[in-house]
């Protein structure tokens, strides 16, 4: 009962922090469940992607959080800056692409896709394969009006 109460507010922080932290871009679009960002997960750090099983490990001893996951694959794409990035997917993940602690999932899942102007700014989207996409929330002859 505790965990739902919890839940439930979490869900409401993270929807109050977008609209009013991201007011430029709003969220579209709905989950497919197909869980493939569960199995495509891309880490980064000050220096950029995670692309060392070390120091994976070594953000496992300090964050609790990373423990969750586990290294699916690597980018091979040579013309790109991810390329020599590692992948992760969440251990929770069942065979049929549920999520096996859904109730308690982490932060992380929650906020996905997060809204950050910033990495949009940059280029960023879902994945292709993922029923959101991000959309302008107003469009620029709104704001002249």
């Amino acid at each position: 009962m505790i965990k739902d109460i919890k839940i439930f507010f979490e869900d409401i922080f993270l929807d109050i922090k977008n609209k009013l932290f991201s007011s430029k871009y709003v969220l579209k679009g709905k989950c497919k469940k197909c869980g493939y960002c569960c199995k495509n997960i891309l880490f980064s750090t000050k220096e950029g992607y995670v692309k060392d099983r070390a120091l994976f490990e070594k953000m496992q001893k300090k964050y609790k959080c990373y423990r969750h996951f586990r290294i699916s694959g690597i980018i091979k794409d040579e013309a790109h800056f991810r390329d020599g990035a590692l992948t992760f997917e969440c251990k929770f993940l069942s065979k049929n692409n549920k999520c096996l602690i859904y109730p308690i999932r982490p932060i992380y899942c929650r906020d996905y896709p997060n809204i950050m102007p910033e990495l949009i700014y940059g280029g960023l989207k879902p994945l292709k394969e993922c029923g959101y996409y991000f959309d302008i929330n107003k469009k620029f002859s709104e704001y002249l009006e």
